[in-house]
């Protein structure tokens, strides 16, 4: 029964690797703020002139010390005008770049999540350096008034939490255009300081995304998922010890150089198995050495590490997992987790309607085990799948050898997610049901 299961594992591999979807390529920029980071990926081919306006903003610097200076709950959250001075205790208008043109189309509508362009009443070319948040699905108004309001990309999901908590901060008015001010802490002595706003520490972009499930091909059986926030990558290695049995590492940080980045890989041992409740007191995160990523395009590139003081490297690529035409409503594509339990993880490769689920755990014993639903087909915001435990492969500071790998299947999974931010993993073990809520880890 086993051999059947490992060619079931074996023939699912295969055929994803045959209907090979086209990877594009967006720019991906991180808004780092106060109460979190806010990472947007850009329409580059959609609206040109509007993303390479923002971009020279971006790039030049001129975001840094930025603040948002309007919020309407249920609207818009607003930035880029203008920059706090602390020493001085004033606001200063962002010093702009020549307008630029119009680049409204109905096909980028002002949906909740997507970010545009802010301008002056009566001139639909008259954008410069501020941009907004819809909070909501603004289309019927700012899709027909002023020749439309040019929306230029898209907030991810996680990050909306960040948007819509700037949104629930208390609002003073401090005069036009500071009448809906959200306010980060509050006014001591009716003085406005740094504290006082979310403030915009750093605004960084990054040409590429790297995100999703890679492997080598040639080495099927251990794996690395990758999740992208801005210019960080986190990186969860699925593979095995020198007895054979498996383990995962992680690189939590992970900071995108051009096309590299390095970063410390961890061992988290000690914790509780998914059969029992949460109890990590007994945790133990250790450094087991770095890592490289190099990458040659969004869909291959060289994996190089020093691990327990044995250096090795691999050639990786992007893993298939469907084909398809139509972009999915939403992309569950992250790291998940249950922020009440640190120290385990889901994370989710999607493509198209397809799930690839890795699940990073532990045994009875505590030691690092990972788990695997490989083929999870998302219907209504949910999907069922087996999941499976992999082992009897080689460490990958070895020469690879698979000859005795089992694939042995562990129970079923089913996710089902109440919004793209939040969900519930249900799943059973040795005919016992367990459920954990799970949520997008912000980082």
């Amino acid at each position: 029964m086993f051999s059947l299961r490992q060619q079931l594992f074996k023939l699912l591999t295969c055929v994803v690797f045959i209907v090979l979807p086209q990877t594009a390529s967006a720019t991906i920029v991180r808004l780092q703020t106060n109460l979190g980071a806010i990472d947007i990926t850009l329409y580059d081919a959609a609206a040109p002139r509007t993303v390479a306006n923002f971009l020279a903003y971006v790039n030049s610097g001129k975001y840094v010390n930025s603040f948002i200076h309007r919020a309407e709950p249920g609207f818009v959250v607003q930035g880029g005008g203008f920059i706090w001075d602390d020493a001085q205790r004033i606001a200063t208008p962002i010093v702009t770049n020549a307008p630029v043109a119009n680049e409204f189309s109905a096909s980028r509508s002002n949906k909740r999540g997507t970010i545009a362009m802010a301008k002056q009443g009566g001139d639909p070319n008259s954008a410069t350096s501020q941009w907004f948040v819809n909070l909501a699905d603004n289309s019927a108004n700012l899709d027909t008034q002023n020749g439309g309001f040019t929306v230029f990309g898209e907030v991810s999901a996680g990050s909306m939490a960040v948007v819509d908590a700037i949104a629930r901060l208390p609002l003073v008015n401090a005069g036009s255009p500071f009448d809906s001010l959200p306010l980060a802490a509050p006014l001591l002595e009716n003085t406005f300081q740094k504290s006082n706003f979310v403030i915009l520490s750093a605004a960084i972009a990054t040409t590429n995304n790297y995100q999703g499930l890679w492997w080598n091909a040639s080495e099927d059986g251990w794996g690395m998922s990758l999740t992208q926030h801005g210019n960080l990558l986190f990186a969860a290695i699925y593979t095995y010890d020198n007895n054979k049995n498996p383990v995962w590492y992680v690189i939590p940080n992970c900071p995108i150089t051009t096309n590299n980045c390095t970063g410390d890989i961890f061992k988290v041992t000690g914790a509780t198995p998914p059969t029992l409740p949460w109890n990590g007191n007994s945790k133990l995160v250790e450094k087991v050495g770095t890592g490289s990523l190099a990458f040659t395009s969004t869909s291959a590139g060289n994996f190089s590490f020093t691990l327990n003081g044995v250096s090795a490297s691999k050639a990786i690529t992007l893993q298939p997992l469907a084909a398809g035409t139509t972009p999915p409503a939403i992309d569950y594509t992250d790291l998940w987790w249950n922020s009440n339990e640190s120290g385990w993880g889901l994370s989710i490769s999607q493509q198209f309607n397809i799930v690839f689920a890795a699940w990073y755990t532990y045994d009875a014993d505590g030691k690092p085990v990972w788990y695997v639903a490989p083929n999870c087909p998302l219907v209504s915001g949910g999907c069922t799948s087996a999941f499976y435990r992999v082992s009897g492969a080689t460490a990958i500071t070895t020469a690879w050898n698979a000859a005795n790998k089992l694939v042995e299947q562990a129970g079923t999974m089913t996710l089902s997610f109440t919004s793209s931010t939040t969900g519930t993993m249900r799943y059973t073990i040795n005919g016992t049901d367990y459920s954990r809520a799970i949520t997008r880890q912000v980082y």
